[in-house]
């Protein structure tokens, strides 16, 4: 009877063992693919993030480069044919309205990959985006075009609003995932802890 009792111990043992190495090696195997999945959102979050500051800073050169051409854009409302000053508003929310969707659809990729700290940062520079277009357009159409006071105050609110993306850009890319920790399994298994 001793002896079989040792045989189930060893029996025993020797289960226990073979299921904590499938545990292990399950456990292995889902830090591994958590940190590879960490790692390639990692990489598409610094791409989307280098492209909006791209053309966050494309859009905002050809607004100014609109307000700054402004005696061009009297010279010509002034000469044209027709009514000048409708056609200079018609052109100048049509070239705003293209400007806007470009740094748009950038913003948009951004708020695809979060995570939620950079999501609200993308939202303040769509409304500090709409502010600096809006004041763009501000007295289009007459005379009194460009509304200096609108478009440096819109100005001012747009580089705060891309300080504080970069800001919390800068937070989400500068921690890489590593393989067995808990805040690595579960932020990119799991999703965020709510």
């Amino acid at each position: 009877m001793g002896e079989q009792a040792g045989n189930v111990v060893v029996a025993l043992i020797a289960a226990g063992s073979a299921l904590a190495g499938v545990l292990l090696g399950r456990r292995n195997v889902s830090d591994q693919a958590a940190v590879e999945h960490g790692q390639w959102l990692r990489g598409q979050r610094q791409e989307a993030y280098a492209s909006l500051l791209e053309a966050w800073d494309g859009g905002q050169k050809r607004f100014d480069e609109m307000v700054e051409n402004w005696e061009g854009e009297h010279y010509r409302a002034e000469r044209f044919e027709g009514d000048g000053w409708l056609e200079s508003e018609k052109s100048i929310y049509q070239d705003t309205y293209e400007i806007f969707e470009a740094v748009r659809r950038a913003i948009e990729r951004v708020e695809l990959l979060g995570p939620e700290d950079v999501d609200t940062a993308a939202v303040q520079l769509t409304n500090a985006l709409r502010v600096v277009r809006d004041s763009v357009r501000s007295k289009a159409g007459s005379e009194d075009w460009p509304d200096w006071t609108s478009y440096n105050e819109a100005l001012a609110q747009a580089d705060v609003a891309r300080r504080g993306f970069l800001t919390a850009a800068k937070k989400a890319t500068r921690v890489a995932a590593r393989p067995g920790a808990r805040e690595t399994r579960r932020r990119w298994v799991r999703g965020p802890r709510r």
